[in-house]
């Protein structure tokens, strides 16, 4: 059940990433940004369910995953103006060309 609702999760961002972003080069990292909250919210699901059936050690293990899916989604969240910058900069200089 959590596979298929990660999966139809993942298939919505991919189709609403392409709403705002008009150029691969941005599309990309506004998917892995959304990719890496699906993925938070799956391993805190987990957590909770590990958790509530006594698994301490599965809960352990997947506290360290969100711990690092957390971690690469405010790495993310951190480059996306650089990344947008560079596109702009880009696109401007391509424009200039023309």
């Amino acid at each position: 059940m959590l596979k298929d609702a990660g999966g139809k999760l993942t298939a919505t961002a991919q189709s609403i990433s392409g709403v705002f972003a008009g150029d691969e080069v941005m599309k990309r990292p506004l998917a892995s940004y959304t990719f890496q909250h699906m993925e938070i919210a799956s391993y805190t699901i987990l957590i909770a369910a590990a958790n509530a059936v006594g698994e301490g050690e599965v809960a352990r293990v997947c506290e360290q995953n969100l711990r690092e899916e957390q971690a690469m989604a405010e790495w993310l969240k951190d480059n996306l103006p650089q990344v947008t910058q560079t596109f702009l900069t880009r696109a401007e200089a391509d424009s200039a060309k023309r």
